[in-house]
C-alpha cells in the first residue's frame, strides 16, 4: 500500500512521499527496502543505515525521510501488524479429538486431532484448541479463547473470552499445600478452582495452581510471561504484568496495574497496592502500598571481590556496637 494511505490508517500526520509503496515491515536491526520500520526512539533512527529505501513511524520529524509522525509509536505498531497480519486459524472438530459427554460446543470452534474433551465441558464461539490439549471435566471455555497445543487444563477451572494460553501451560494443577505432624507429610486435597477473567494472556510453560477450597483469579486484561508459576489462592488483579520467572507463593493478593519484572519472587499472603513496580531479581516478603517502585536486587560483580564484600557484611554488627 502507499504511505499516504499508511498515515490514514495510523491516524498520523505525513511527512514526505505519500505514494511511496510500502511492501511489508521490518526491524530496526535488519530494515528492508520499500518497508514500514517503526522508531520509538533516536537511537532507532540512528541505526536504520538508509533512511531512503524505508518509511519511518516516529514520534518526531526525521529529515529527508519519508515519515508517518504519531502520538505513540509503540501502540500504531501493534494496529499495524494486527490489521495485516491477522492471526489465521482453522475450524471444525477433528474426528481424532476426545470429546466427553454433554459437552457444549460454540459455533466456529476448532477442535483439533488428538485433544482431549472432559464431560460436561462448555466451549465458546469461535475458540480455538489445538493438538494435545487436555481439558478437564467441568471446564468452561469463553469465547475466541485460543489454546495452544499441549495445554492442560485440569477439571472445574474457567477461562474467559479471548483468552490465549500458549504451549506447555498447566492451569488447575494442586496447590503445593500439606499439613505436618506427627504422621509425617500429609496432603491437603485441593477442591477449588481456577477462574482466568477475559483478556488474559498466559505464556508458555507457566502452571496457576488451584485454590484450596476458593478460586484462585487472574485478573481482566492481565498477560503473564513464560515460565511464571502463581500458587494457589492467588488474587491477581487487572492489567498485571508479571515477566519470566516471576514466582508467587500462595495467597497472594495484587492491584490493579502491577508489573512485576523477571525472577521477582512475592511470599505467601502478601499484598501489593495498585499501580506498583517491582524491579528484577527482588524478593518480596511484607505488603508493598499502591504507587510505588520496589525493590533490592545486586548486580553481577566479580567473584572474589564479592567473597570480599560478603565478609564485611557479616561484621557489620560488630562495627555498629563499637561505633556507638
Amino acid at each position: 500500500m502507499k504511505l499516504g494511505d499508511v498515515a490514514k490508517l495510523l491516524g498520523g500526520r505525513l511527512e514526505g512521499d505519500k505514494n511511496f509503496e510500502i511492501e511489508g515491515v521490518s526491524s530496526v536491526e535488519n530494515p528492508k527496502p520499500k518497508t514500514l520500520v517503526f522508531c520509538s526512539s533516536k537511537r532507532d533512527v540512528e541505526r536504520v543505515k538508509d533512511i531512503k529505501q524505508v518509511a519511518l513511524v516516529v514520534h518526531t520529524p526525521v529529515q529527508d525521510a519519508n515519515c508517518v509522525v504519531v502520538e505513540d509509536v509503540k501502540y500504531a505498531m501493534a494496529m499495524f501488524l494486527r490489521i495485516f497480519y491477522p492471526e489465521e486459524h482453522p475450524s471444525g472438530v477433528s474426528e481424532k479429538a476426545y470429546i466427553g459427554e454433554e459437552v457444549i460446543i460454540g459455533e466456529g470452534v476448532y477442535i483439533a486431532p488428538f485433544t482431549y474433551i472432559g464431560n460436561k465441558v462448555v466451549i465458546g464461539n469461535h475458540v480455538k484448541i489445538y493438538p494435545f490439549s487436555y481439558i478437564g471435566d467441568q471446564c468452561l471455555i469463553g469465547d475466541e479463547t485460543v489454546i495452544f497445543s499441549g495445554v492442560h487444563i485440569y477439571p472445574r477451572c474457567v477461562i474467559g473470552k479471548r483468552v490465549r494460553i500458549h504451549s506447555g501451560a498447566v492451569i488447575g494443577a494442586d496447590g503445593f499445600g500439606y499439613y505436618i505432624g506427627k504422621e509425617g507429610i500429609t496432603k491437603l486435597h485441593h477442591i477449588g478452582s481456577v477462574v482466568i477473567e477475559d483478556d488474559v494472556e498466559i505464556g508458555a510453560n507457566t502452571t496457576i495452581d488451584r485454590a484450596l477450597i476458593d478460586r484462585t483469579i487472574i485478573g481482566r486484561g492481565t498477560k503473564i510471561d513464560n515460565l511464571v508459576m502463581i500458587g494457589h489462592n492467588c488474587k491477581i488483579g487487572e492489567n498485571n504484568i508479571f515477566v519470566s520467572q516471576v514466582g508467587l507463593a500462595g495467597s497472594v493478593k495484587t492491584g490493579k496495574n502491577v508489573v512485576l519484572a523477571g525472577q521477582v519472587g512475592v511470599a505467601d499472603h502478601v499484598s501489593i497496592g495498585d499501580n506498583v513496580q517491582v524491579v528484577a531479581k527482588s524478593g518480596v516478603a511484607n505488603d508493598l502500598e499502591a504507587n510505588g517502585t520496589y525493590g533490592a536486587n545486586l548486580p553481577s560483580i566479580e567473584w572474589s571481590r564479592w567473597k570480599r564484600i560478603y565478609l564485611y557484611l557479616l561484621k557489620l554488627p560488630e562495627l555498629f556496637k563499637k561505633g556507638s
